[in-house]
């Protein structure tokens, strides 16, 4: 009973009067009136309208409503539902009067409304644990209540608080506050002091100043005046009385309604009876009240002494006329006045803003504290006020205690703390880190800008799910497990995570760590975490250049290795094939065994030759004449000799693209590369089968580069080789082009073919690709840049001559007294006149003292002194119609370094034969 009269009591005191009834009018019906209405109204806002326990309708709306049904002889249909299914059901028409509505810019649009009749304030209900929460602004971050359809809810939307939880009763609002699942809400007061008292929660939770104060309407249909004018004219004939006898039902009678006034005139005759017996005790009182006396002076002193000690300043104050009547020190210390001064003051005197005293009225029972108050000083100066006040009554007078607090310095400390609060918040918000918290269960409270970016998701969509019900269940479950150890443990924990989405599997590291609530067990965790999956990929790529920088400085070397060797090399090898041929084109007879010997030296000095070539290729340091090229034309002339070189039992195809761009290269490098992969390929079918030859053109990206050594993206020659022999593993392949690497058997390969060919492709600019499984096949793709004209490419020096190789004279410079001996028996064999020199220095005084023409000058290119190019430079000052040929052991790289193939077309590599120089001589002499 006491609990319903306290509810009683605290909704009377938040709910204002209802504004003054209009001027009455005459009684009965209006002849325009309609025979009835339907009116819907909010079905749970006690104790204006909710829901009985036997399902009712009933309230303080009910009750006046069925006052007007009975003043205008109207039928009144009351309807008590869902807010948004009574505006929903409102805007559709099946109603003809709303009630409990609150006016907004939207609703006006589509309602008329009556004049206010209740003026209720909306402020945020927070936990007590919470501070900072102030105005609508400082519920940035935090998750706020609403109920879904009222007006507060287009205000925090209107002020960016987009946040919202929204339910579609009061009631279950406060239990969801009850069970900790919210902890700020923003509704009506009093429904929501109503629900807070009924389940006993009052205490645990404060309330901010109003964000605004509504008024309580009834409104109709837009346009329908008539409707509206009856509405007001029927509510303007209840009368005061007739208002306040429905009030004090609902909101229970005051305590003196309750004396049964019959029992006065007994009750006063008991009391004469017992004044007669106290005359009698009269001197024993007199006696009494000296004593008590004394007692009340020391009682006023010790009054006097607590009311001043307090730090609080204390007024007492007239509660009727406002006026102060008393005062202590720490009051007059705070105002600056006197205390004279201050007794001549009224307490709104004080008052910074007068607009507040009007806010200042409250009922003359019970308590009344207001945390936030603006006063001012008798210097002018305005201070915060907390203020606290009860009542009592002296002598008649009503009078009211209060306590001010001059909170100057806490709301200085709590500005800094939501300061403080707004920077971390941005600090989370902004972090280049996924950033979020759970609670216990597992449910997301709070995630940031970076969270949301990388998962994809909204925190609408996360905030108070699981991760079971956001990601994959794999990854949801390893999210929870790491989670429990954080909370068993009590401890930060790192560690990799992993999560896959539409972009593949992402790496992060992870830093969690548990929150505990006040008393000190773990609410949750906080999750600090790191994308790793670029740094990783980056990781990765790093890798896997180092490998290709290790294998190309491999190759280097390998490379630089047999470029050392060539020249000598050459020039030993080319001594033998001299000599050699000097030897076979002696009288020799065929059926003699020292021929046969000799073509068996001849044989072994060709092939090391051919592997000093192979070697030279594979380190892309071979001398080549490149020229604008069709690789079809140069395929297509090639597939005679491949079917012998492959035999009848494996079936060659060729199967050449339409309109092959052209490419810049080395026919005899198309040559080897077409033969040594035919060859490779028929090594790798066992009996019988089919090697296929196709060109086409292709254009790359850089997507596809991505992971293909020396891949550019631009556009290619595509040249492949497949056949369906017996393939290769993943270890074959990564040792492929490993010069000597063969899985041949000994003797059936040197292991320099594919290396050769991965030289000749690495020179010419291009890249090579393989497939390959075991038993399906092996397919290598040859990409080569095709050719765009760029200028005029010089494929030789246009020179004009008829001499015959027989009437030519030839200066023969040659560092080896062995090959300039065994090269001159070869030119004087074809018929030349030659003169020969071993230094750069005698070959020219040998021009300046012969008297005659020299028609060629044929000399090695690397000779001490100066090189092959300098002495044609300084011998064709001399003779200016000195043809040249240039010889070398040394690889293209150094001979381009020695400037000696700028414009030089006439080149021979050393070893060379006799048919092989006379070939040069004549073509040098012709042109």
């Amino acid at each position: 009973m006491v609990r319903r009269l306290g509810l009683a009591l605290l909704v009377s005191f938040l709910l204002l009067s209802a504004y003054p009834a209009g001027a009455e009018v005459a009684d009965g019906k209006r002849p325009d009136a309609p025979e009835s209405i339907r009116v819907v109204m909010d079905n749970n806002y006690p104790p204006y309208v909710f829901l009985g326990g036997d399902g009712r309708v009933q309230g303080l709306l009910v009750d006046q409503w069925r006052l007007w049904e009975g003043k205008t002889g109207i039928r009144v249909e009351i309807m008590a539902m869902d807010w948004n299914d009574a505006l929903a059901g409102m805007r559709e028409g099946r109603f003809d009067v709303i009630d409990t509505i609150f006016k907004t810019e939207e609703r006006q649009g589509w309602l008329d409304f009556t004049e206010p009749y209740a003026r209720l304030e909306v402020p945020v209900f927070f936990n007590k644990e919470i501070s900072g929460i102030t105005d609508i602004e400082s519920l940035r971050g935090f998750a706020v209540a609403a109920k879904k359809g009222d007006a507060v809810v287009e205000l925090l939307q209107r002020h960016d608080i987009d946040n919202l939880v929204l339910f579609t009763g009061y009631e279950e609002i406060v239990r969801a506050a009850m069970e900790h699942k919210v902890n700020v809400f923003a509704v009506d007061k009093p429904p929501a002091l109503y629900f807070l008292y009924k389940y006993g929660i009052q205490d645990r939770f404060r309330e901010s100043e109003p964000l605004y104060v509504g008024e309580f309407h009834r409104a109709v249909g837009k346009g329908n005046a008539a409707l509206l004018k009856a509405v007001e004219a029927g509510f303007a004939r209840i009368s005061a009385t007739e208002f306040k006898a429905i009030e004090r039902r609902w909101y229970g009678a005051s305590i003196s309604s309750l004396i049964p006034y019959r029992l006065i005139l007994p009750a006063l005759a008991l009391l004469l009876l017992l004044i007669l017996v106290l005359i009698g005790w009269n001197q024993m009182l007199k006696r009494a009240v000296a004593r008590r006396t004394d007692d009340l002076r020391l009682s006023e002193e010790r009054y006097r002494l607590l009311f001043n000690v307090g730090s609080d300043a204390l007024l007492v104050v007239d509660a009727d006329t406002h006026q102060l009547i008393n005062v202590n020190e720490a009051a007059v210390e705070l105002y600056g006045y006197s205390r004279e001064e201050l007794l001549t003051l009224r307490n709104t005197d004080l008052f910074a803003d007068p607009k507040d005293s009007g806010r200042q009225a409250v009922s003359s029972s019970g308590r009344l504290h207001i945390p936030l108050r603006y006063h001012r000083k008798k210097d002018g100066t305005v201070f915060p006020v907390e203020i606290s006040c009860s009542f009592f009554e002296l002598n008649g007078q009503h009078l009211r205690l209060a306590a001010m607090r001059d909170i100057s310095e806490r709301m200085r400390t709590e500005q800094e703390l939501r300061e403080s609060r707004r920077f971390l918040s941005e600090l989370i918000e902004n972090s280049g880190n996924l950033i979020f918290v759970k609670d216990h269960d597992g449910r997301y409270t709070m995630v940031n800008r970076k969270w949301e970016s990388t998962t994809g998701l909204l925190r609408e969509n996360a905030i108070g799910r699981t991760d079971h019900e956001l990601f994959a269940a794999a990854d949801a479950e390893q999210f929870r497990r790491h989670d429990l150890e954080v909370m068993e443990s009590g401890q930060v924990i790192e560690q990799e995570e992993y999560l896959e989405d539409a972009k593949g599997r992402r790496t992060f590291w992870s830093i969690k760590f548990p929150l505990f609530d006040g008393e000190g067990r773990i609410s949750g965790i906080c999750g600090m975490v790191a994308d790793l999956t670029e740094r990783r990929q980056a990781e990765e790529e790093r890798e896997r250049l180092r490998e290709q920088l290790a294998q190309g400085r491999k190759m280097e070397s390998v490379g630089r290795l047999a470029g050392g060797i060539a020249h000598d090399f050459n020039d030993m090898i080319g001594m033998i094939l001299g000599h050699v041929e000097q030897a076979l084109l002696s009288n020799i007879k065929p059926d003699d065994q020292l021929h046969e010997n000799l073509r068996e030296i001849e044989t072994a000095a060709r092939r090391s030759a051919d592997l000093t070539r192979q070697l030279l290729a594979f380190a892309r340091r071979q001398t080549v004449m490149p020229k604008v090229l069709d690789i079809n034309d140069a395929v297509a002339g090639m597939l005679k000799m491949l079917d012998r070189l492959i035999g009848e039992n494996i079936e060659v195809l060729w199967r050449p693209g339409a309109n092959i761009w052209p490419v810049w290269i080395d026919p005899s490098q198309i040559d080897q590369i077409v033969a040594n992969l035919c060859t490779n390929s028929r090594d790798a079918i066992a009996e019988a089968g089919r090697i296929v030859i196709a060109t086409e053109n292709v254009g790359l990206s850089n997507s596809f580069c991505t992971g293909h050594e020396g891949c550019t993206a631009g556009e290619f020659v595509l040249l492949s080789v497949a056949d369906n022999g017996c393939g290769m593993d993943e270890d074959v392949i990564d040792m492929l082009f490993e010069p000597f690497y063969t899985t041949k058997e000994m003797g059936r390969g040197s292991g320099l073919g594919l290396s050769t060919v991965y030289g000749i492709v690495r020179q010419n600019n291009g890249f090579i690709k393989v497939d390959s499984k075991v038993g399906k096949g092996t397919t290598i793709r040859v990409y080569l840049p095709r050719y765009v004209e760029a200028g005029d490419r010089r494929e030789g020096l246009k020179t004009v001559g008829g001499y015959s190789t027989g009437h030519a004279t030839v200066l023969l410079v040659e560092d080896e007294p062995a090959i300039l001996g065994m090269a001159r028996e070869m030119l004087e064999k074809i018929g030349c006149t030659v003169l020969t020199a071993t230094t750069p220095v005698e070959a020219i005084n040998r021009v300046a003292e012969y008297g005659g023409t020299i028609n060629l000058l044929v000399t090695d290119v690397i000779m001490p002194e100066m090189n092959g190019w300098e002495l044609s430079r300084k011998l064709q000052a001399i003779q200016p119609g000195l043809k040249l040929l240039f010889t070398s052991g040394y690889p293209a790289d150094v001979i381009a370094r020695h400037d000696a193939l700028a414009e030089a077309v006439h080149f021979i590599h050393k070893p060379f034969t006799f048919d092989d120089l006379a070939a040069k001589v004549h073509e040098a002499l012709e042109i």
